[in-house]
């Protein structure tokens, strides 16, 4: 019984820490955004886009957009093609918000 219990611990902790890990690489993906597309690093005759403003929705489908090349661009496709889809939406997620 005792060994049930300590299973049932080990599951229970591991997806909660799943479930933490998840939050930390949204924002860790996302610290790398901000790389360029933060508002001192443009000018008004850069091609790279502002983030600010931007819905969740609309910052998905941009990425998804260049995940599957239905959106041309020189680096964006290679980037976000090294994410899940569900990584890619939560990232949009927290730049939406932050």
């Amino acid at each position: 019984m005792k060994r049930i219990c300590y299973v049932a611990v080990a599951l229970v902790a591991s997806g909660l820490i799943s479930i933490a890990h998840a939050e930390i690489d949204a924002r860790a993906i996302a610290f790398n955004c901000r790389n360029c597309h933060t508002e001192s690093s443009l000018d008004s005759k850069s091609s790279i886009p502002s983030l600010k403003d931007l819905s969740a929705q609309r910052i998905r489908q941009a990425l998804l957009d260049f995940k599957y090349d239905k959106k041309p661009a020189t680096l964006m496709p290679r980037l976000a093609k090294g994410y899940s889809d569900a990584e890619l939406a939560a990232v949009a997620e927290y730049l939406s918000r932050n």
